[in-house]
C-alpha cells in the first residue's frame, strides 16, 4: 500500500486503487462484495469518482482490515518479482564466468575471461546463455594454458 495522505478533492477509481496498492479489478471485486463502499457517479457522464471522504474511508479499511460491511478482510502484500538476469549483457556473463572459475580455484577476472573468450570461442559472444563447454575450455585455458 502506498502511504499517501495527500488527498485530492476527487479522484478516479484507478487513482484510488493505486493509493490502496490494489489493481482496479481487485478494487471492484472487493467493492462488489461490500468491503469497499461504492463510488459516487457523475450524473452527466456516469463516470465513477471518489470524493475525499470516500478516499479516507477506503484507506481506513485498508489499514484496519475491517470492511465497510463489518467483515474482516486480509490484504496480502504484493509478490516480489524475482530480478531477471539480463539476457544479452556480455559483461554479466563474464562476471558469472569469473565467479564460477574462481570457485574452481582459478584467480581470474571478468576482463581476462572476455579476452580469452574472444580468442578461444568468439561465436559464444552471441549466445544468451553459458554452457558447460565454455567453462571447460576456459578452465583448461587458464589452468594449463591450452
Amino acid at each position: 500500500m502506498v502511504a499517501e495522505t495527500n488527498y485530492q478533492s476527487i479522484c478516479s477509481i484507478t487513482e484510488l486503487a493505486k493509493k490502496l496498492g490494489l489493481s482496479r479489478a481487485r478494487f471492484y471485486q472487493l467493492q462488489h462484495t461490500g468491503i469497499f463502499p461504492p463510488p459516487v457517479y457523475c450524473i452527466l457522464t456516469k463516470r465513477p469518482f471518489c470524493p475525499m471522504d470516500l478516499q479516507e474511508r477506503c484507506l481506513e479499511i485498508r489499514k484496519t482490515g475491517i470492511g465497510n460491511n463489518g467483515r474482516p478482510i486480509i490484504f496480502y502484500s504484493k509478490r516480489s518479482s524475482m530480478p531477471s538476469k539480463p539476457q544479452n549483457n556480455p559483461g554479466q556473463k563474464y562476471k558469472e564466468l569469473a565467479e564460477t572459475l574462481n570457485q574452481m580455484e582459478l584467480n581470474v577476472t571478468a576482463i581476462k575471461i572476455e579476452k580469452a573468450v574472444k580468442v578461444l570461442r568468439p561465436e559464444t559472444l552471441e549466445q544468451p546463455f553459458i554452457d558447460g563447454t565454455i567453462i571447460r575450455d576456459l578452465f583448461r585455458h587458464f589452468k594449463h594454458g591450452v
